[in-house]
């Protein structure tokens, strides 16, 4: 390529931006943006639909996109590596306060949604103390083997027992809780306060 080509080029664009100007449309039939459609944005910026009753000939998206090249609206942000790189990091085990922390600028949901479509997931939180010592030894050892409720009742068949919180009866079922200690490889036992 040629010095010459450059310059019959940027000559041709010059040609383009002239006509433009003259014509008031670009090349694909769109009107240029006025100033007075310019001052109308900024007057009622966050009324879309008072902005599209007044730019009656500009459609939605194109009012949204001038907003946006002006200053006005708010960009989407943009995750680059090392955003996602410190948001894997933080996500799974750091609390809800140090993620936002973290990422001034962004809401909660924004950053729940972007860690959802990377597929990255918080870390189970361990399951509630009952105050029967030998449920929540149970509860305990399901949560250590990466248990769920349903697979302790489906395997020690208790038939949903654990699932439907029926440990949080007056009295705990402690055939069941026996029938899930067994399942777990461990026995209970008594032992006598001397």
């Amino acid at each position: 390529m040629s010095l010459a080509y450059f310059a019959k080029n940027a000559a041709a664009a010059e040609r383009v931006r002239a006509r433009i100007l003259r014509t008031g449309f670009t090349l694909f039939g769109q009107r240029v943006w006025s100033a007075e459609e310019d001052l109308v944005c900024r007057l009622f910026h966050p009324d879309y639909f008072a902005l599209r009753q007044i730019l009656y000939n500009r459609t939605a998206q194109a009012i949204q996109r001038r907003c946006q090249v002006l200053g006005l609206a708010k960009r989407r942000r943009q995750w680059g590596p090392l955003d996602k790189q410190k948001l894997r990091k933080l996500y799974p085990s750091a609390s809800r306060e140090e993620i936002c922390a973290a990422f001034p600028d962004v809401e909660w949901e924004n950053i729940r949604a972007v860690a959802r479509y990377y597929g990255w997931k918080r870390d189970k939180k361990p399951y509630k103390v009952t105050g029967v010592v030998s449920l929540d030894q149970v509860r305990i050892r399901c949560y250590e083997i990466k248990w769920t409720m349903r697979d302790l009742d489906e395997e020690s068949g208790t038939k949903r027992y654990f699932q439907k919180r029926g440990c949080k009866s007056k009295s705990p079922n402690f055939r069941a809780i026996n029938k899930a200690v067994r399942t777990l490889g461990g026995h209970m036992e008594v032992r006598w306060g001397d």
